[in-house]
């Protein structure tokens, strides 16, 4: 005896299942454009770069007294981080080459490590994409294009970052240097940072999706009682 589907059965799974891998493919695609980052914090941290500007002072004795330079701390950090890629493109004309980029928005939020204690802080990068990396930095002309020129100073002191960006796992490597604050006459340190983060789905996505499929797999189930009818045929 030989088991066989009808043309029927046949064509109702193939509808079935195409119309499973349309909604995972839409599901899934949902997912990948919630662009918030998740950082993890066992492979993040901050690391402190005390100023080696110190002030020695004269002893009773006349002697030079110099204090030890602070040592490097280090901190963890917790948090998320908003990403969206923003697509530029300029035609300027006459002699002017064409822009066509991509550049990297990357927004902190719910920052907390202990490292914002000591004057650490990063809140918002503009970076430059070449393919999955990308560059920042805070040179007033980094971003500038068109006609005419670009002139400018930094505000605060020197910084930048780079790293890598695939739609899905971000690794973020930067500095800020060190500087002597005249105004409060106090040393301020610097900061080196190295974050990885990784995206999730947004809650509602999620939800959808975990909603979807067991509902989506009753109807198979239930398409498979009156349809999968089996006939045998004797040969």
């Amino acid at each position: 005896m030989q088991t066989i589907y009808s043309k029927a059965t046949k064509h109702s799974l193939s509808a079935l299942m195409s119309a499973l891998t349309l909604l995972l493919m839409a599901l899934f695609s949902q997912a990948a454009q919630a662009l918030l980052l998740e950082i993890d914090s066992t492979r993040s941290e901050i690391v402190s770069v005390p100023s080696s500007i110190l002030f020695c002072t004269a002893g009773p004795s006349g002697e030079l007294i110099c204090p030890e330079p602070p040592q490097p701390q280090k901190f963890t950090l917790t948090g998320s981080i908003d990403v969206s890629v923003i697509h530029e493109h300029f035609d300027f004309g006459a002699d002017y080459p064409v822009v066509d980029r991509d550049l990297l928005y990357l927004k902190l939020k719910d920052l907390s490590t202990d490292a914002l204690a000591q004057g650490f802080y990063l809140d918002v990068a503009l970076g430059l994409m070449s393919e999955e990396t990308f560059e920042a930095r805070d040179d007033p002309c980094f971003l500038f294009v068109g006609p005419g020129s670009c002139s400018g100073w930094v505000l605060g002191e020197p910084s930048s970052s780079h790293g890598t960006w695939d739609g899905h796992t971000l690794t973020w490597n930067g500095y800020r240097a060190p500087y002597f604050d005249f105004v409060t006459f106090t040393n301020i340190d610097g900061f080196n940072y190295t974050i990885a983060a990784t995206a999730v789905p947004e809650p509602g996505t999620l939800s959808l999706m975990l909603l979807m499929l067991p509902l989506m797999f009753f109807g198979m189930s239930r398409q498979n009682n009156r349809l999968f009818a089996l006939r045998g045929i004797k040969r």
